[in-house]
C-alpha cells in the first residue's frame, strides 16, 4: 500500500520525499536494493508520526522541517542496514571439521595446535601459521565446489578448462565461480597471495 495525497497528505509532502529517497537510494549502496515505494511508505508513515507534533499553518507548509525529517530518518535506515550487514559477517567456526571440506583435511584445531608449539623467535613462522589460518576461514566460507576448485587449480595445477571437464560444469560458470572465490579471499585481505 503506498500513501498517496489525500490520504492525509498533500502533494508537497510526498514530493519531497520522492526527491529525497531517489537521492539517498543512489547515494547509499544499502538501499539501492530497497524498494522504492517502500521507503517512501517507511518515510512518510514517519512523517505523519512528527507531523501531529506540529502546530498545523496551512500558509506556511513545514518544507525544509520535513526534508530534515526524512533525512534524518533514510539516515538511520541505512545505519541500521549497515549494522546488519555488519552483524551477519560474524559466523561459528567448528574447531573439528576440515577446513577444505574433505573428511582428513586440516581442521583449525590442528591450525591452532601448530600455533601454540611454533617457535616463539621465528617471525616468519608465525607469520605463515597465521596466514594459514586466514586461508582457513575463507575456505570455511566457500562452497564445496569452490572449495573443490581451489583444490583443483592450486593444490593439482590443472588448467580451467581441464577442471571444466571434470567437473562436467561450463568454464563460463567456473570463471564466475573463480570470481566469487577471489571475492572471498579479498574480503578477508587475502586477495595479495591468488595466483593471476
Amino acid at each position: 500500500m503506498v500513501l498517496k495525497a489525500g490520504e492525509g497528505l498533500q502533494r508537497w509532502e510526498i514530493a519531497v520525499t520522492k526527491k529525497l529517497v531517489g537521492v539517498f537510494r543512489r547515494r547509499s549502496r544499502s538501499l539501492e536494493r530497497e524498494e522504492f515505494d517502500d521507503l517512501m511508505q517507511e518515510c512518510l508513515a514517519h512523517w505523519i508520526v512528527v507531523r501531529r507534533k506540529l502546530a498545523p499553518d496551512p500558509d506556511a507548509p513545514p518544507v525544509g522541517y520535513m526534508a530534515q525529517v526524512i533525512r534524518n530518518k533514510l539516515t538511520d535506515l541505512i545505519r541500521e542496514r549497515e549494522a546488519d550487514k555488519r552483524a551477519g559477517e560474524k559466523e561459528a567456526l567448528s574447531l573439528d571439521v576440515a577446513l577444505d571440506g574433505s573428511d582428513d583435511g586440516l581442521t583449525l584445531a590442528d591450525l591452532l595446535a601448530e600455533e601454540e608449539s611454533a617457535p616463539q623467535d621465528e617471525a616468519g613462522a608465525v607469520d605463515r601459521h597465521h596466514a594459514r589460518i586466514d586461508i582457513g576461514r575463507a575456505l570455511a566460507r566457500l562452497t564445496p565446489v569452490q572449495r573443490q576448485l581451489c583444490r583443483m587449480l592450486g593444490e593439482e595445477g590443472l588448467r580451467v578448462k581441464e577442471a571444466s571437464e571434470r567437473l562436467r560444469i561450463p568454464r563460463g560458470t567456473l570463471y564466475e565461480e573463480i570470481k566469487r572465490i577471489r571475492r572471498v579471499f579479498a574480503d578477508q585481505g587475502l586477495g595479495d597471495y591468488l595466483k593471476e
